[in-house]
């Protein structure tokens, strides 16, 4: 009977370091860096901490973004009402609803 419950013990711990060792979180698809359909100097950087920064015409501001289904909530430094629209990633585009309501389209990096 000891000698059941000693290999039931190793197989049970080998079980558990083989599964929780070879497991990778799942990447958030917006993580990464994207550029504007037709310009390479308006682009946004997303990372995995929910930080990130936006470029345009060579000014870089960094902000905090928290995302909820298809609901993408940006607020910049500085800034006390967030930017909140709604997003897409289809076939490496971000299709975002910019602040007048229209698709605006960037392409990963």
């Amino acid at each position: 009977m000891k000698n059941y419950l000693k290999i039931f013990s190793i197989v049970l711990i080998a079980c558990i370091a083989l599964t929780g060792c070879g497991k990778k979180e799942k990447k958030d698809p917006i993580v990464g860096k994207w550029v504007y359909e037709t310009t390479d100097s308006i682009y946004y950087i997303f990372k995995e901490d929910g930080t990130g920064s936006y470029t345009f015409a060579g000014a870089s501001k960094k902000f905090t973004y928290t995302i909820d289904g298809d609901k993408l909530s940006i607020l910049y430094d500085g800034d006390t009402n967030s930017f909140d629209t709604t997003f897409e990633i289809k076939d490496n585009k971000l299709n975002v609803k910019d602040s007048f309501g229209s698709d605006t389209i960037y392409k990963k990096k």
